[in-house]
């Protein structure tokens, strides 16, 4: 393929609307890495997206306090030696280790694997300051939207429906039989198919991506007026970002239930009300009052996971099944 047809496929409006998306999610997890101190496990969550599998396994097997430091480390003085410590701590891959530099400074350094990556668009063996050249980019965030951009062939109808099925797929609403039909087709694809819907679903849904790629998958109850009143907020936005967000270390969750109090809409704005009112319509979405007898009864008839910082002491419940509000939480 020659740079002029890379050209027109980046003056597409999708990839427009890709790289926008890109840049958005590179920059967020930038300001994460030049801050380690911030860092909590919701948000190493977030940025293993960026990662292989095997980071994601060495990082969360040790602890975060380990990482923080190296981060720090690192940005009080960006040198090989102090991000190749980061490397022998965690045995990383060099793919893994040049994707962090990147995502730290996006402005010096390429992402990682790029060369392999862009070899769909014959120009692997380019070096980054020739592509920059060819291309109008302003710098390896640019770079990194075209490595991750894969136009679905018009051709192959199959594919592009299933991806449309999978992103469909509502935690809330859809049956557990329907998924397991869904995840039994995709399984039946070969690699280089699934290697379309992947990197397809980690740039529009990396909940759905880490649904179809992982075999922890439990229920989960969530106490949405716990969530709701959280640090006495009072609102909707992060219990609505927390569901787009539905994973835990190697867990994913679905499906997802959400039982709030009978009086939940005394506490939200108008705005938010009217938000509470869609989400009301979903099928596992319940008011309750008492809530918490509801939010105990499912947990226990389905052996799910409880979201929620009550402690639920008057009630028989697995302490193992409870799970912390602010492990879901992108800022401390």
């Amino acid at each position: 393929m020659s740079f002029g047809k890379i050209l027109k496929i980046i003056e597409e409006k999708d990839f427009v609307e890709h790289n926008k998306k890109i840049r958005k999610e590179v920059l967020k997890v930038n300001k994460w890495l030049l801050n380690p101190r911030s860092l909590n496990r919701r948000k190493m969550l977030y940025v293993f997206r960026f990662l292989s599998k095997n980071a994601e396994r060495k990082i969360l097997n040790k602890h975060l306090n380990d990482l923080q430091f190296l981060f720090i480390h690192i940005a009080e003085k960006p040198k090989e030696n102090r991000i190749n410590d980061l490397k022998k701590y965690y045995n990383l891959l060099e793919e893994d280790v040049s994707m962090i530099k990147f995502l730290m400074y996006p402005k010096k350094f390429p992402p990682g694997g790029y060369e392999e990556k862009l070899k769909k668009y014959g120009i692997e063996l380019y070096s980054p300051s020739v592509i920059f050249k060819k291309l109008p980019f302003k710098d390896y965030i640019d770079l990194y939207a075209l490595m991750t951009y894969i136009p679905l062939d018009e051709k192959n109808p199959f594919i592009q429906n299933l991806l449309d099925e999978i992103l469909k797929i509502d935690p809330l609403q859809d049956k557990k039989s329907y998924f397991k039909k869904v995840i039994d087709i995709y399984k039946s694809l070969n690699d280089f198919e699934k290697h379309i819907l992947n990197i397809q679903l980690k740039n529009f849904s990396y909940y759905h991506y880490k649904l179809f790629n992982t075999d922890s998958i439990k229920g989960i109850v969530i106490d949405g007026s716990n969530v709701v009143r959280y640090e006495d907020k009072d609102s909707l936005q992060f219990l609505i970002d927390m569901l787009d967000n539905m994973f835990f270390g190697k867990i994913v969750f679905f499906p997802v239930h959400i039982v709030f109090d009978n009086n939940v809409k005394h506490f939200l704005s108008t705005e938010d009300r009217k938000v509470l009112e869609l989400l009301a319509e979903k099928k596992r979405v319940y008011f309750n009052s008492p809530a918490d007898e509801m939010i105990v009864y499912i947990s226990n008839k389905y052996d799910y996971y409880i979201l929620s910082n009550d402690n639920f002491k008057e009630y028989d419940v697995n302490e193992n099944k409870l799970l912390k509000i602010k492990d879901f939480k992108f800022d401390n």
